[in-house]
């Protein structure tokens, strides 16, 4: 049976600390894997590269692509050293290096001052160490050579990937031949911003069926290309190589579960090498590669849930975290739901004004059979019919052909000359309107003119004139009725019928596992 890649785009860096902008040896260099081939860049700056795993992660998302991206510096530090140095876990330490680290458009950087200040939290003289030779006597708690106490009053020397990798160095050591902390303290914040902006999870940190994938990598696991003169560019070149083989071959989930014998503290604390306890897959896969070209991804749709049940429920358990609804009346919480899921932006949460009373007001005239009157057919469309409970009318009289007449006559929209259709059906009805602001302001109007007041109206007009205005409007003066209005421009006939369903029906009931 075919498989599927997990991951549309592989990508592997060799990570660089250099202080000045640099080329060839010793610097930055991205391999690309993806459906058009392999594709490899160096950078000179970590700023540029940077910008272009941005730029690809931004491409990735954006054609609905998931990226795995290698980085060779450590994602962690050896157990507890996250507690010691920031007085919480990976995530606080993440975030403190960011917030410590400076890091110019030309490499210029402050890396051996962070290590400093964050020494200073320690208890012993470390756990960072080593420096150039001519920046001695700049750095109040940064020592030159190793200190001694690791794994009593400083962290561990090394992480238990590091026992496991033979030639990895500790990563608190900073300068020096393979010293690999420089580039931890500059990968960070960068990770940290990737993380940020985009949907990136952290392994083996965070797990994640669909987001893109940041692990930490380990060149020397596998020989370098030999077609390629710099050693750095052959291993980035031959590991994302192999990376893309495996998953090519439905081999790669392996290498992300758990290796045998795995220590708890890798995936709270310290992290782990992708490849660690499958050094000869690797390297079998590397000698394949040698003798045939580098595997291209064939793109494949990525897996999606499938069951409506639970595509109910993990929608809905978004809104409700990531909006924070209990800030809201209780209530509210089935239209302010379904409004969000309607249009996919919990901003909006935000954006809306409503009376206290317009839930209860709302359903309770559905209930009693009352009519839903909407300003356009695409409103009617979108109210599910066996929600309602009375089988209520939907009445849309936009198309009535006495309606154009009728707008000359009034000197308005054909919208606004629909609502005046309206009148023998008002009282006590919900009034649904996603479209014309005209109508929206007409109908206040008439309002005003002593019409019959409806139960509720859900005012949710869009677009650039009239719209943002009428709803201020409603919201400022409802004229004695229950509301629910988006401020602002946006709006939309799929949120108007959105809340009439919520009106109706609620949330279904789904399954939360």
């Amino acid at each position: 049976m075919p498989t599927h890649p997990l991951f549309h785009r592989h990508i592997v860096v060799d990570w660089s600390a250099n202080a000045t902008p640099k080329s060839g040896k010793d610097s930055i260099w991205i391999a690309t894997i993806d459906a058009t081939g392999t594709t490899l860049q160096n950078p000179p700056t970590r700023a540029a590269a940077k910008a272009l795993l941005d730029t690809a992660l931004t491409a990735a998302s954006d054609a609905g692509e998931r990226v795995l991206i290698g980085f060779d510096f450590a994602f962690g530090y050896p157990t507890g050293a996250a507690q010691t140095l920031s007085g919480g876990d990976w995530q606080t330490l993440w975030q403190r290096i960011t917030d410590l680290t400076t890091d110019g458009p030309n490499n210029a950087n402050n890396r051996f001052d962070v290590a400093s200040t964050l020494n200073a939290q320690s208890a012993g003289d470390g756990p960072f160490w080593c420096y150039p030779n001519q920046h001695h006597g700049r750095y109040d708690a940064l020592p030159y050579r190793k200190p001694q106490g690791y794994g009593g009053t400083l962290p561990p020397s090394k992480r238990h990937a590091e026992t496991r990798a033979s030639g990895a160095q500790e990563v608190w050591k900073l300068s020096g031949a393979g010293a690999v902390g420089g580039q931890t303290l500059t990968g960070i914040p960068v990770l940290q911003y990737l993380r940020t902006k985009h949907n990136l999870a952290i392994w083996p940190f965070e797990e994640s069926d669909t987001a893109h994938l940041a692990v930490e990598v380990f060149p020397s696991l596998i020989d370098p290309d030999p077609c390629e003169p710099v050693r750095d560019a052959g291993q980035v070149r031959a590991l994302a190589g192999a990376i893309a083989a495996l998953d090519v071959q439905g081999r790669l989930a392996a290498l992300l579960q758990d290796p045998n014998n795995q220590h708890p503290a890798v995936t709270t604390d310290e992290g782990w090498i992708l490849g660690l306890g499958f050094e000869e897959e690797l390297r079998a896969v590397g000698r394949d590669l040698s003798r045939h070209p580098t595997p291209h991804i064939t793109p494949s749709m990525r897996p999606y849930e499938k069951d409506p049940a639970a595509i109910y429920a993990a929608s809905f358990a978004t809104v409700t975290r990531e909006a924070r609804l209990d800030r809201f009346p209780p209530d509210m919480h089935p239209l302010m739901t379904r409004l969000i899921h309607a249009c996919g932006m919990v901003e909006i949460a935000d954006r809306l004004a409503f009376s206290d009373g317009v839930s209860a007001a709302g359903r309770a005239a559905l209930t009693s059979g009352a009519p839903i009157l909407c300003d356009c057919e695409m409103v009617g469309a979108g109210i599910i019919r066996r929600y309602l409970p009375a089988g209520n009318r939907v009445i849309v009289t936009l198309n009535d052909p006495s309606v154009p007449a009728h707008a000359k006559s009034i000197g308005n929209t054909r919208s606004a000359a629909a609502v005046e259709l309206w009148r023998d059906h008002i009282e006590g009805a919900v009034v649904a309107i996603g479209n014309a602001p005209t109508a929206l302001f007409h109908l206040l109007e008439l309002l005003d003119q002593g019409w019959p007041k409806p139960a509720a109206i859900l005012g949710f007009p869009v677009g650039f004139i009239g719209a943002a205005e009428s709803k201020a409007e409603l919201a400022a003066n409802p004229r004695g009725c229950e509301f629910v209005a988006l401020r602002g421009r946006r709006g939309g006939s799929a949120m108007a019928s959105a809340a009439v369903n919520a009106l109706a029906a609620g949330l279904p009931e789904v399954s939360h596992g």
